[in-house]
């Protein structure tokens, strides 16, 4: 036997074995269904979605993959109402280069959760790289949610383009109806953790806010193998987006992920509801189960640990640090974390 499929075959054997035995709380290694990961290896794989103006120069196929694309929309704005939808992306971050690229300009200032605050750490590096100036979104610690008085002061200047709400480490997501959008502002809200959460009503859809871009990578509360997915209602963002991402961004897309998300939303229309509040419910359930071990947790209110997936245990450095070790031991995933919405350190 060739050496190196020896090797991917142990390899392969390792992890089927690691993934029987572990307890997963990491917010991103959601269980998925047979049901959804089918497409992975049906004849979408593989297939160029290009299909020219009149037909000309497209690639035999590419029509089945805009009527993939057009089932979709159709179920996306079913789930989150959305009026645009966009799915070439594969992941989170992905979808959130595309939109900077296709909806803001060099010099363009914006709001952005910074990663203290929890939001993800590319996020800053990418506007760097576009030449695109960021302010950090004010932040009250203590309720571990947006300062929205001081906010609408920022909103109020007429500076800022859009606000990026961005959070990887999330307990209580933004109220959009507490923010006071200049004119000329928007509102791109990243929402790679929460998407299930939103599609099964447990959190409230951000596109039921005006000027908003919902993107996110399907692969932590929406149980879909990885893709991007980008909606919109507001028809100049749509336009620009639409004009943009393909075929000035991308032009081989991952069809079979697309039909892989697809399944996903249909199995969320059907079960979202009851599994995404479940998921909630069990997060403070747990919560309160540790607590009762005299861990430290963060809560959004003297009843509620959270109000998404995730918990906050609050640690020293030293404690983390080994709660970590002890984990690994008993092959339990989860998230060590060193910033400021922790208290410095902590689990997530």
């Amino acid at each position: 036997m060739n050496s190196i499929l020896k090797s991917y075959l142990e390899l392969n054997n390792e992890l089927n074995e690691n993934e029987k035995n572990k307890i997963p709380l990491c917010a991103a290694e959601t269980y998925i269904s047979e049901f959804c990961k089918q497409p992975l290896i049906s004849e979408f794989e593989g297939k160029y979605s290009f299909v020219g103006k009149k037909q000309s120069n497209s690639f035999i196929g590419g029509e089945c993959i805009v009527q993939l694309n057009e089932l979709l929309s159709e179920e996306c704005k079913k789930l989150f109402n959305a009026d645009y939808t966009n799915a070439d992306t594969l992941t989170g971050i992905n979808c959130f280069t595309v939109c900077a690229m296709s909806l803001l300009s060099r010099g363009d200032y914006v709001l952005v959760t910074t990663s203290e605050q929890g939001g993800h750490s590319s996020i800053p590096i990418i506007l760097n790289s576009l030449g695109i100036p960021y302010t950090a979104v004010p932040y009250d610690y203590t309720k571990y949610q947006i300062d929205y008085i001081r906010l609408n002061e920022l909103c109020c200047t007429g500076k800022y383009k859009f606000i990026i709400f961005c959070q990887s480490d999330l307990i209580n997501p933004p109220d959009l109806s507490k923010i006071h959008l200049a004119s000329n502002m928007g509102i791109i809200y990243d929402g790679t953790q929460t998407l299930g959460l939103i599609a099964g009503q447990a959190v409230v859809n951000p596109l039921d806010t005006d000027n908003v871009v919902l993107i996110g990578g399907t692969h932590k509360t929406l149980p879909a193998p990885s893709c991007g997915l980008i909606m919109t209602k507001n028809l100049a963002y749509a336009e620009a987006l639409k004009h943009n991402i393909t075929p000035h961004y991308l032009r081989n897309t991952q069809p079979n992920h697309i039909a892989a998300l697809l399944m996903c939303l249909i199995e969320q229309e059907e079960y979202g509801k009851t599994y995404q509040s479940h998921t909630i419910k069990l997060a403070n359930f747990l919560g309160e189960a540790l607590s009762k071990y005299n861990f430290r947790l963060a809560r959004t209110d003297s009843n509620t640990y959270t109000n998404t997936h995730q918990l906050f245990i609050l640690m020293s450095a030293d404690e983390t640090e080994n709660y970590y070790i002890n984990a690994q031991k008993f092959n339990i995933t989860l998230n060590t974390k060193h910033k400021k919405l922790f208290g410095n350190d902590g689990i997530r």
